[in-house]
């Protein structure tokens, strides 16, 4: 079944907010979707207006202690969340063709940086953007 309206997902860190702002100002008001950015949680969070659809959360590197009582490293949450959003939107490869738009910042992790490689190896056609790759050199 094909959607009649693109679901967006825009995954990055503290260094992609202003980015992800103007992303989110330029949505149509009836947009859908998910924003996750990935912040080191000692500093304030900036409120970020966005269409009623789309939903954000902030995923805070210091509140999610892993085993050994260290923060996680930089962009390890954010590829969690980009894999398990894979899982649960886009289980097989038809379900690329349907409008999705991918936004993946977090350009210093090299993870993060892996997995936009795999993502856009394994589904070509899908409207996936990544400022490292995506910007004029």
């Amino acid at each position: 079944m094909v959607r009649d309206r693109t679901h967006f997902l825009l995954v990055g860190d503290e260094g992609d907010i202003a980015m992800i702002h103007t992303i989110l100002r330029r949505l149509p008001v009836d947009a859908y979707g998910q924003v996750y950015i990935e912040v080191d949680g000692a500093k304030p969070l900036p409120s970020l207006a966005m269409p009623e659809g789309m939903v954000l959360t902030w995923l805070r590197r210091d509140s999610r202690v892993r085993c050994g009582g260290s923060a996680h490293d930089h962009g390890a949450l954010a590829a969690g969340v980009i894999d398990v959003w894979l899982q649960e939107w886009m289980p097989d490869a038809d379900a690329a063709e349907e409008p999705y738009v991918i936004w993946i910042g977090c350009t210093a992790s090299g993870r993060v940086d892996l997995l936009y490689r795999d993502l856009r190896a394994r589904l070509p056609m899908l409207h996936v953007h990544h400022p490292h790759y995506d910007s004029p050199r």
